[in-house]
């Protein structure tokens, strides 16, 4: 990544989040000045012709490794006869000598399509091999994946296949990283908060340390564990909550609404006593702890339901809760919560989808443009606790900002999802240039 000493872009329509400005100027990766005299600039100078310039977006709530192991497996939605399905298998496995996880994956498959174990290992006779129907409900698998789940039926439900598979590998994950922070870049992110379950202290270890160098936005990992006792161990190693590292940090601790009640009530207290911001699903008994540990600890920390609902908004406003909304969840409730002065940011879940999709869909709802913005801008800033210097472009803070080609203000709510991305800087290092400057 690009990184200059000093960086100027004039000429542009900043919005800053309180004003407007023509040129904004970048040193050491924070914004070092706003609307200085052009005359007055050194360094490095981009002329952005009248291109609008936003703080960076951020996705609150996605699936990252699932999102990008999905983008490597093969979709067979066009392939309508089993001799379709060799060819595209063929040519996806020579492409592929390798496979995440050492399997060969294909979904879509449309129901009209009958294969069998002998048609993959035809195809694919060594490494394990699976093919899910186009419901997820069933997946046929070849000879080397049933001796690996050691089963004796080639056709198995898909829950049960998924089950089965062996976790990413370190090489995957940084793979993953690798391959497509670029396409993060492309949509004008600069900042993912990604939900991880499972081994927490591996995940951690990979992404804090071999993967640091490759990552393009900021990770803040978001925990979940299956009991309070992984948790704590977790914890023990003395990892909190902050703002404190450039590129990944530690997130929220997840807790999910399919746990027993006590096991969230117990993993809710020592998040909480912990210093740990806890990011809750929209479960009864999970706000109900919530609400007596706010009340009891007196501690403030920003704690967050995710999945929120009209029905729930006096009872965040009471707590101080922020809220995770899905990017495609209805949007009629968000007037009452911006009325209310509630902060609800966006997340996309297993599926990214791209912020100005997102942010016209919301105006086309009904919401302005500016609360539109604010969802992937300020209002998650202030939920992951790092509002005093993201969020909103202003001297003093990082510079992750996103340039594009029209004015979201200035379009149709139905042509803002067109709008292309120019450039993405973060922390001052340009991430990703389409090219138009």
């Amino acid at each position: 990544m690009e990184q200059e000493e000093k960086l100027s872009l004039i000429n542009g329509r900043i919005h800053t989040q309180t004003s407007t400005a023509s040129n904004i100027t970048i040193e050491h990766g924070r914004i070092a000045s706003i609307d200085d005299s052009i005359g007055s600039m050194n360094g490095k100078i981009i002329d952005l012709h009248g291109r609008t310039v936003l703080p960076g977006f951020c996705d609150t709530g996605i699936d990252f490794l699932s999102w990008a192991e999905s983008q490597e497996r093969l979709n067979l939605s066009n392939a309508h006869s089993a001799q379709e399905l060799s060819g595209a298998l063929s040519t996806y496995s020579h492409a592929n000598p390798k496979p995440l996880r050492g399997w060969y994956i294909g979904y879509n498959l449309p129901d009209e399509v009958i294969i069998s174990r002998d048609d993959l290992d035809a195809v694919i006779p060594e490494l394990p091999c699976a093919i899910a129907d186009a419901k997820n409900s069933h997946v046929v698998l070849n000879s080397p994946a049933m001796n690996e789940f050691n089963m004796p039926q080639d056709n198995v439900e898909f829950d049960e296949f998924a089950q089965h598979l062996p976790d990413l590998s370190e090489d995957d994950i940084i793979h993953l990283v690798k391959a497509y922070s670029p396409k993060i870049n492309a949509l004008g992110l600069t900042e993912l908060w990604a939900g991880f379950s499972g081994d927490a202290s591996r995940l951690w270890g990979i992404f804090f340390n071999d993967a640091y160098d490759l990552l393009t936005f900021r990770l803040r990992c978001c925990f979940g564990f299956g009991d309070v006792g992984a948790l704590n161990e977790f914890l023990a190693a003395g990892l909190r909550t902050g703002d404190g590292l450039p590129f990944c940090r530690l997130g929220g601790i997840i807790v999910r609404g399919d746990l027993e009640q006590q096991e969230q009530k117990n993993m809710i207290y020592s998040a909480h006593l912990s210093g740990c911001q806890i990011i809750s699903d929209n479960n009864k008994s999970c706000l109900n702890a919530l609400e007596r540990v706010i009340k009891r600890a007196k501690k403030n920390s920003r704690h967050i339901v995710r999945g929120i609902s009209q029905s729930l908004l006096d009872r965040m406003k009471m707590l101080g809760l922020g809220g995770i909304t899905g990017t495609e969840q209805e949007d009629t409730f968000m007037h009452e919560a911006f009325q209310n002065g509630l902060v609800v940011s966006a997340g996309s879940g297993e599926t990214l989808t791209p912020p100005l999709k997102s942010i016209g869909a919301m105006v086309s709802n009904g919401l302005s443009v500016a609360e539109a913005l604010s969802v992937y801008t300020w209002s998650a800033s202030w939920n992951g606790s790092c509002d005093f210097r993201r969020g909103e472009l202003a001297v003093g803070n990082d510079a992750d900002i996103v340039v594009l080609e029209q004015d979201p203000y200035l379009v149709r709510p139905e042509e803002i999802a067109g709008i292309d991305i120019s450039m993405t800087f973060c922390a001052g290092r340009t991430v990703y240039d389409s090219g138009a400057v």
